[in-house]
């Protein structure tokens, strides 16, 4: 009866530290990779072609498009003059024969740039994977 006692007793004990810990975590902490609140509406909208690519490597949007993720963290940023803390990512990108238009840039989820001919969004970052959009706006 006492070894059921006290199997019960480290049970709730555990519990508690747990519910403890889901209570005390800040909800931009690191456990947290994304953040889906964060996300634009009109990011339901976007049009385009679809690219993941993983942290340290490098992604090809036709033949002139070379895209490189890295330095995937949390960091700050301001979201329509409200500053926000959350997971961003550097992209570093590149146009073929176009040097003086790469581009070595940090965003969030939601943001987006255009370069050259092309509008890139940043859909999500899940772990050591970036989602993007790419839209080509010359056609």
């Amino acid at each position: 009866m006492k070894k059921l006692y006290l199997i019960l007793k480290i049970l709730l004990v555990l519990a508690a530290l747990i519910a403890l810990g889901y209570l005390v975590t800040p909800p931009d902490s690191e456990v947290i990779l994304t953040r889906p609140w964060l996300k634009r509406a009109d990011n339901l909208k976007m049009t385009g072609t679809p690219l993941i690519i993983s942290d340290g490597t490098q992604g090809q949007y036709g033949d002139d498009l070379r895209i490189g993720v890295g330095n995937i963290r949390i960091g700050d940023y301001e979201i329509d003059g409200v500053k926000e803390t959350g997971v961003t990512a550097t992209l570093w990108v590149f146009i073929r024969d176009k040097s003086e238009e790469n581009k070595i840039i940090t965003l969030y989820i939601g943001q987006s740039f255009e370069i050259d001919k092309y509008v890139i969004t940043l859909e999500d970052i899940s772990g050591s994977l970036v989602s993007l959009f790419i839209r080509d706006v010359s056609q």
